[in-house]
C-alpha cells in the first residue's frame, strides 16, 4: 500500500491484536471450506453468521462471533490486509484499550443495525434467514477513522486512479447506499454502513477528557508521566543581600 506525493507506507508491525483476529479470520473460512466440499452437512455460515432467524431464536451469540466468518478468499484477503495496514496505525495511535472498544462498538452496531433493518423491511421472505458475516462492517469503520484522521493521504492500493482517502470514503458511502437502497439484499448494506456510523460515534465519545483519561493506553504517555512525577524538585533559595558572608545557593 502506498501514497503518492513522495510518501509511502511500509507495512507496520502487525499487532498481536490484529494477528489473533486474522487467525481466526482465516481458520474459520479454511475450516468451513473442507466443511463444505466434505459434504458433512455442518455450514459454519449458519451457525455462526448474524442471521434475524438464528438471533431471534436464541442464538444471540451470532452477534459477536458474524465478523469471523466469511465465504470469499477475496473478501478475506481485502478485509485481513485493511486489519494489517489501517488497523495496526491507528491501534498504535489510539492504544489497545481504545482500539478493543472502538471496533467492538462498530461490530455490535453493525449488527445490531442489520438484525432492526432486517426485521423492520425483510421480516418475510428469504432475506429475513440470510446471514450477515464478515469483517467489512469493521473495515469500513477503520477506512472512515482513517480518511478522518488522515484526510489528503492519497490511496493507490488496488485502485486504477489514486484519490485522496476522503473523497474514497465518501465513494464507500455512496456505494452502500446504492446497495442499501437497490439490492435485494440491502439489509447487509445497512448493516455496513451501522458499523461505520457506530465506530464514529465511538470516536466522538472517546475524545472526550473522561474516555481519554480511561483508556488511554499509550506507553510514552505512562513513561512520559512517570518522569514528572519522580523528577527532583529543587529550587534555587537567594540568599539575603545584607549578608556579607558569599553562601552558597540553598536547595529545598
Amino acid at each position: 500500500m502506498s501514497f503518492q506525493g513522495g510518501q509511502q507506507i511500509n507495512l507496520p508491525q502487525l499487532s498481536l491484536i490484529n494477528k489473533a483476529v486474522i487467525i481466526a479470520t482465516v481458520g474459520l473460512f479454511l475450516l468451513s471450506s473442507i466443511l463444505k466440499a466434505s459434504g458433512v452437512g455442518i455450514n459454519l455460515v449458519a451457525l455462526l453468521g448474524l442471521s434475524a432467524a438464528g438471533f431471534f431464536h436464541g442464538l444471540v451469540y451470532q452477534l459477536i462471533t458474524y465478523p469471523f466468518i466469511s465465504v470469499s478468499l477475496l473478501g478475506v484477503v481485502f478485509n485481513c490486509l485493511i486489519l494489517w495496514l489501517l488497523g495496526s496505525e491507528l491501534e498504535r495511535m489510539w492504544g489497545p484499550r481504545r482500539y478493543i472498544l472502538l471496533n467492538l462498538i462498530s461490530l455490535i452496531g453493525s449488527g445490531v443495525i442489520y438484525l432492526i433493518v432486517t426485521l423492520l423491511f425483510f421480516s418475510s421472505g428469504p432475506v429475513y434467514l440470510a446471514p450477515l458475516y464478515g469483517l467489512i462492517g469493521i473495515c469500513n469503520f477503520q477506512l472512515l477513522a482513517y480518511a478522518i484522521i488522515y484526510p489528503d493521504r492519497i490511496f493507490s492500493f488496488m485502485l486504477i486512479f489514486p484519490m485522496r482517502a476522503r473523497y474514497f470514503c465518501m465513494i464507500l458511502i455512496a456505494m452502500q447506499l446504492y446497495m442499501g437502497f437497490f439490492s435485494p439484499g440491502g439489509n447487509q448494506a445497512w448493516g455496513h454502513l451501522g458499523g461505520m456510523l457506530a465506530g464514529y460515534i465511538g470516536m466522538l465519545a472517546a475524545s472526550s477528557s473522561y474516555f481519554k483519561r480511561l483508556f488511554d493506553s499509550s506507553p510514552n504517555v505512562r513513561r512520559k508521566k512517570s518522569r514528572r512525577r519522580g523528577s527532583a524538585k529543587l529550587r534555587i533559595v537567594p540568599g539575603d543581600d545584607d549578608d556579607d558572608d558569599e553562601r552558597p545557593p540553598t536547595y529545598h
